[in-house]
């Protein structure tokens, strides 16, 4: 079974994911991870190299992507349109949020 966890971190420049807090309750153990960043000149680009660079293991196609990401989703509960356009929503609250919270 998978869950789906959202939370906030930092890419740093050697690559490495952290995140902003810890989450309670989870054991130390591999995890799969989805990254959305806002995207300026010339970060995707350069992003999706490095990827490419270090990953293990071939990009997946974007069917096999898009097939994964609707398995993980509906084994975490989202199994409807709405449910899925809930999470987003969700998900821009907190970088509004967020973006208030670095302004001030």
């Amino acid at each position: 079974m998978i869950k789906a966890i959202t939370a906030s971190g930092k890419i740093d420049p050697s690559g490495q994911l952290s995140l902003d807090y810890p989450i309670e309750g989870t054991p130390p153990k591999p995890v799969r991870v989805i990254i959305l960043f806002d995207e300026t000149d010339g970060e995707v680009n350069k992003f999706w190299e490095q990827v490419s660079n270090y990953q293990q293991q071939p990009l997946l196609s974007a069917k096999q992507l898009q097939e994964g990401l609707k398995q993980a989703l509906t084994e975490s509960g989202y199994d409807s349109r709405e449910k899925i356009i809930e999470l987003v929503q969700d998900i821009k609250q907190e970088i509004a949020q967020e973006r208030q919270g670095k302004q001030t």
